[in-house]
């Protein structure tokens, strides 16, 4: 039965800093907090959801350790043996601070708890531990830590199993005979710029000529908006 002192001392809202809605004035504020718990419903939710998640996403990002030859340049040979591949730094680190925050939260499960034995040190059996325990979480004074630093390891293995686009900036339509498609680019330029240069929404590649072209119609365009 839950102490009526405790219940009393629980927050009127959610604990977790992700937790943002929009109230009728237009400033962000939170949730009510689920009843004999710190978060929300969707906050609790978003964390089972992350903790469900989180085996696929450290397995999938084992294949994204070694990175692409072309970002690490070609290997140097020393002697008889070449260099080894270049490694991301991104997925290492992502990897290794998912296993210590998981166990960080196990233990302090286990401390709560008192009973079972502690997990393997490894993600898959560290989230399904937290999995099992989300009610107590969800209860404990550190649950707004918890799910925030749970929601952050989620987050950066996401971004090394799919980086996120840059954002495109827009050319003008393609040159491509009937094609009205538009034209972008990456913002921040990189490798999918020096990989397959500016392309269209249909898909149409632009030669280095077409480019000139494209750049040629827009340079028109903009004197006799301005004439």
């Amino acid at each position: 039965m839950a102490d009526p002192t405790s219940r009393r001392s629980l927050p009127a809202q959610c604990a977790s800093n992700r937790c943002r809605r929009a109230a009728r004035s237009g400033v962000p504020r939170r949730r009510p907090a689920e009843p004999d718990a710190r978060l929300c419903g969707p906050c609790r939710r978003a964390l089972a959801a992350d903790l469900a998640a989180l085996p696929a996403l450290h397995h999938e990002s084992e294949q994204h350790l070694v990175l692409p030859a072309r970002q690490g340049g070609l290997a140097r040979v020393t002697g008889h043996r070449p260099d080894p591949p270049p490694v991301s730094d991104a997925a290492l680190e992502a990897r290794h601070d998912a296993v210590v925050r998981l166990a960080s939260w196990a233990r302090l499960v286990l401390d709560e708890t008192g009973a079972g034995a502690p997990p393997e040190r490894t993600v898959p059996a560290l989230a399904a531990f937290l999995g099992r325990h989300v009610r107590l979480l969800a209860a404990h004074p550190a649950a707004g830590p918890a799910a925030d630093e749970i929601a952050r390891v989620a987050t950066a293995l996401r971004s090394v199993v799919a980086p996120p686009r840059p954002d495109l900036v827009p050319l003008g339509r393609c040159v491509e005979p009937g094609c009205e498609a538009e034209v972008t680019l990456p913002e921040r330029g990189g490798d999918d710029l020096v990989l397959r240069g500016p392309m269209c929404g249909a898909g149409h590649v632009l030669t280095p000529r077409q480019w000139l072209l494209l750049n040629r119609r827009q340079s028109m365009s903009e004197a006799e908006e301005t004439a």
